[in-house]
């Protein structure tokens, strides 16, 4: 029998009430004397049509004793019968009988699919049956084995020269809670599990599911490379097998299912946010690397770019964790997210580029960020700092966008960072800036970084060309009297290192 995690009980096995006076009738010839208890199934597995030779079950029989008469006895398939040392009572009492598969010593009234479907699927594959009514008998007792879990086939058509080596279901819950006739229902209480699928082939991949209506994310990695695509809502029932297609292509193509708030690009998934404006944006930062770059833990080292970062006021640590990256982005600086380099001569050129974002999306303007918050310094065309109270988020009282209020519509503000680089002849360092009770009166943001910046396009002449080259980004700011943050259009330096959010072209 193949082993496996299982935690599974009863809470009370579901009976008739024991009635000692009653002849056997119905389920067989009363026995003259205890007899074996005997179990023919009626099955279907899935890892085939039948039970194999020395599968094993633990039963319950219950009739209505203080205590069960058998509580988890395990019996042993011989090929066509489940049978061990467990015997019957004398009475001619009715009981209920409920069995499942795998058998468990140690059990409790939950039961939680493997994480680690790699190597097969048979140990997630929860079989159930119940029988009321039952009176003892030296008759095999034939009870309906049911499958309790769902399952997802995922199959795959690869379109590009690299191998899908791994498979990864998120979004779901493990763990079922079983009631008394042994039908399960999905644990709520229970955090999301990663689930590693099982490989029928290069072409298809399977996993057992508990029952639930989820909206489910695959994770896989091609040639190495960590790929993310999410799915719409799908209902999981006992016993029935969902199937979905995963389509992939070269790196750069685009999906947009703005429909369903997210986009697909180079392998990774960004929720996107629709403005009131009618404008698409994304609310997550880029994290992807162009080809021929590494990400970098050293600001220092020009890199282009940059692992995000925590710090605790004074210091500052690269977070390489992968949770990290995809909830705050990577930092890039102008010339790698532009894809081009950047000079005296150039650098107001850019406006509205596309750079590294996806086909119909770029990297925003001046005039895109002002339309979102209302406040920016000033710009070459415009000697003054410029307020526009008709921005979508604009706020009087802070004379720019409140980020908490930015936060509450979706905006999904990550406080990711930035990397200080005033001109070439600077050297690069994070900002270990971080809010704290004395310019912050959110509480779920104390410690976080206090001056992150969202890139723009647009450019604006410093003081010092040669050496300095800027464009107007978004940026957060945090003091006594913008506590729960101020969104402003700011200056940056193309050196420095920035998170990107791309909006979507104009129709």
């Amino acid at each position: 029998m193949k082993k496996f995690f299982l935690l599974f009980s009863l809470l009370s096995v579901v009976t008739l009430s024991c009635n000692k006076e009653t002849p056997a009738a119905g389920g067989g010839d009363t026995p003259t004397g205890p007899s074996l208890v005997q179990i023919d199934p009626i099955i279907t597995k899935v890892t085939s049509n039948a039970f194999e030779q020395g599968d094993q079950i633990g039963l319950f029989m219950d009739c209505g004793r203080e205590e069960p008469w058998a509580a988890n006895a395990k019996l042993v398939y011989d090929g066509t019968l489940f049978s061990g040392t467990q015997k019957w009572y004398e009475q001619a009492d009715e009981a209920g009988l409920a069995a499942y598969y795998p058998y468990q010593e140690n059990f409790s009234n939950t039961f939680s699919v493997a994480l680690d479907q790699s190597r097969g699927t048979a140990s997630s594959d929860l079989l159930t049956a119940f029988k009321s009514g039952v009176l003892p008998t030296s008759a095999p007792v034939s009870m309906a084995f049911s499958h309790q879990m769902g399952t997802l086939v995922v199959n795959v058509t690869n379109n590009t020269d690299g191998e899908v080596t791994e498979m990864t279901l998120s979004g779901t819950k493990p763990t079922a809670i079983l009631n008394e006739t042994m039908q399960t229902l999905v644990d709520v209480d229970v955090p999301d599990g990663d689930i590693v699928m099982y490989k029928v082939s290069d072409t298809q991949y399977k996993a057992i599911v508990v029952p639930q209506r989820t909206t489910f994310v695959l994770k896989y990695k091609l040639d190495g490379d960590k790929k993310v695509r999410n799915y719409d809502p799908v209902e999981f029932k006992a016993g029935e097998t969902k199937t979905v297609n995963l389509v992939i292509e070269d790196e750069g193509v685009l999906e947009e299912h703005l429909d369903l708030n997210y986009i697909l690009y180079h392998g990774e998934c960004y929720t996107v946010l629709h403005l009131s404006n009618g404008r698409w944006i994304m609310n997550q930062s880029m994290r992807y690397v162009p080809k021929g770059k590494t990400i970098s833990d050293n600001p220092a080292d020009g890199n282009g770019v940059w692992y995000p970062y925590n710090s605790d006021g004074t210091t500052a640590t690269a977070d390489k964790t992968d949770a990290a990256i995809e909830a705050r982005g990577l930092l890039y600086d102008h010339q790698v997210a532009f894809g081009a380099e950047i000079t005296a001569e150039n650098f107001k050129t850019f406006e509205g580029c596309q750079g590294i974002c996806p086909e119909r999306w770029h990297i925003p303007t001046h005039s895109e960020w002002l339309a979102i918050v209302g406040y920016s310094n000033h710009t070459d065309d415009d000697p003054k700092a410029i307020t526009d109270k008709t921005a979508i988020f604009y706020d009087e009282a802070y004379n720019g966008g409140r980020i908490k209020t930015m936060g509450e519509a979706g905006f999904n503000w990550d406080f990711a960072g930035s990397i200080k680089r005033n001109s070439t002849e600077d050297r690069g360092s994070y900002l270990t800036t971080i809010t704290s009770d004395s310019n912050c009166s959110v509480a779920d943001w104390m410690g976080k970084n206090s001056v992150s910046y969202y890139m723009g396009s647009t450019g604006f002449t410093p003081s010092n060309t040669a050496i300095q080259r800027q464009f107007m980004s978004l940026m957060t700011n945090f003091s006594a009297s913008y506590k729960e943050g101020k969104a402003q259009v700011a200056y940056s330096n193309f050196l420095g290192g920035y998170s990107l959010r791309c909006i979507r072209d104009a129709e």
